[in-house]
């Protein structure tokens, strides 16, 4: 059912704000305003819309929108005996028509993942190709591969980096590109692939990575991580954004739920400096993040979509059933939210953010 209906925030400290969202399904996802600045960002006539529902969970990561298809990565779904993946096995789709009002043309193409074993992260790569990060398994090596042609050739990828001087990779998570310094590729290596039992034992810390592709060199950039997972540059290249899911492992969950904050520092670099907490999560886990044309900060967390100031103020909330382990920006702040089995099209209709 769709509903429409008007929402009113009151608060000894915020004036009263006023919206009315459209929700395909109210009982699954809504708007949550915490600041009078999240009403800005959602306008007064939002709306979230569940625009495909499928029994396995195929809208997990990556959420790259490009040219009008979004690609997503699932979670780890059981297959047959493999025993280099444990018996599992994570599936790409090119997801076409996403911007469509007719739901019904909406067509999951797959994607496949001979090159790219078990994607996760993905971003975009110059003018139209796409970077995914590939975990890998116990007997392929994991890394950071390029598709060139995803339109064309979605099926052919490069890979740029496979391993560390000699050493593989834990399993990579997730991966953003610094425009600002020759398209170099930065990207998080935690151990969660052994964890699940598709690597082996790890050789190398839980680091943040970049890759040089002028020179072909990689270094480690950032380390002290309990499971460093997202990452993202604010729009001037001078901030990286990372997350910590560290409480998904630790036994009573008090372990890092947690967004740093890094200056990027180009001298005699690039380094990354002044680390610093910016935002624990209000639920769950921080895991995917990007940030906007206003220096907002979004993450998919345990109850959604969480966004916050670059003062690290948590504005509101797109309150999701079940959480968000990722999500994608689109034009004219359209934002695809991935949940699992289900994929929602948020439309915000505030003039303060365009992605």
């Amino acid at each position: 059912m769709r509903s429409t209906k008007t929402v009113v925030l009151a608060s000894a400290s915020l004036a009263a704000a006023q919206f009315t969202p459209t929700l395909s399904n109210p009982e699954l996802a809504n708007f949550s305003v915490i600041a009078n600045d999240f009403s800005a960002i959602i306008g007064q006539t939002p709306s979230i819309e569940l625009i495909q529902n499928v029994t396995e969970p195929l809208f997990h990561e990556a959420g790259v929108f490009l040219n009008g298809t979004l690609y997503v990565s699932s979670n780890r779904i059981k297959v047959a005996s493999d025993p280099a993946t444990a018996d599992q096995t994570i599936l790409l789709h090119a997801v076409t028509n996403v911007m469509s009002g007719d739901l019904a043309s909406i067509a999951l193409n797959p994607i496949s993942t001979a090159q790219v074993v078990l994607p996760n992260g993905a971003t975009q790569y110059g003018a139209s190709g796409l970077i995914f990060t590939s975990q890998g398994s116990k007997t392929a090596s994991g890394g950071v591969f390029v598709i060139p042609d995803p339109v064309g050739n979605p099926n052919v990828s490069v890979p740029l980096v496979t391993d560390f001087h000699g050493k593989p990779f834990n399993s990579l998570n997730d991966v953003a590109v610094n425009a600002k310094d020759g398209n170099s590729v930065w990207f998080t290596d935690p151990d969660y692939g052994h964890a699940q039992g598709v690597r082996d034992a790890p050789q190398l810390p839980n680091q943040v990575y970049r890759f040089d592709p002028a020179t072909n060199a990689t270094r480690a950039v950032a380390d002290g991580f309990a499971k460093p997972n997202g990452l993202a540059f604010d729009a001037e290249f001078r901030t990286l954004y990372v997350t910590d899911t560290g409480a998904t492992e630790a036994p009573d969950g008090a372990g890092p739920a947690t967004i740093y904050a890094f200056d990027v520092v180009a001298e005699d670099g690039p380094f990354l400096a002044n680390r610093r907490v910016f935002a624990y999560a209000p639920k769950g886990v921080p895991d995917g993040i990007r940030v906007d044309n206003q220096g907002n900060v979004w993450s998919g967390i345990g109850s959604g979509l969480a966004v916050w100031n670059r003062a690290g103020t948590l504005l509101g909330q797109v309150m999701i059933e079940g959480g968000a382990a990722n999500f994608g920006f689109a034009p004219n702040g359209t934002v695809f939210v991935l949940n699992e089995t289900k994929l929602w099209r948020v439309r915000l209709s505030g003039p303060a953010v365009l992605f």
